[in-house]
């Protein structure tokens, strides 16, 4: 039983072996945030592996909201980007406020365009309390 005032932490998959070739993106389900996050803490445990080039570039993480759904989801006009993860980085922890949303999706886009750039592996994980 937990003790007055404990939160959990629901942990939502976002992606989990998601392959992003140069210059491509990997987009999340809409998250329901209607019943999540009362304290209003978010992070992303995310990991990054190296793909069939046997290096890893560099993959933007940001999010998109949206009143409903189903609806058409926009990025906020300040803060969309929750952070960057290098070809030196295997895995971070990311800690984040979004605009307050009803519903919210997460973007994964990987640098290049082209053949220009390498390809990674995404994990990740959202934290909400």
């Amino acid at each position: 039983m937990a003790e007055r005032g404990y939160e959990f932490i629901k942990k939502i998959p976002l992606f989990n072996g998601k392959s992003l070739s140069a210059g491509g993106s990997g987009t999340t389900g809409a998250i329901d945030l209607t019943e999540l996050g009362p304290s209003g803490r978010f992070s992303i445990a995310a990991s990054i592996a190296v793909g069939t080039a046997g290096t890893c570039g560099t993959t933007l993480l940001s999010y998109t909201g949206c009143e409903t759904s189903d609806g058409t989801f926009v990025a906020p006009s300040v803060g969309a980007t929750l952070g960057t993860m290098g070809t030196s980085l295997t895995a971070d922890i990311i800690s984040f406020t979004p605009i307050l949303t009803p519903f919210m999706k997460i973007v994964a886009t990987q640098n290049g365009s082209g053949n220009v750039g390498n390809d990674s592996v995404l994990t990740a994980t959202l934290n909400v309390q």
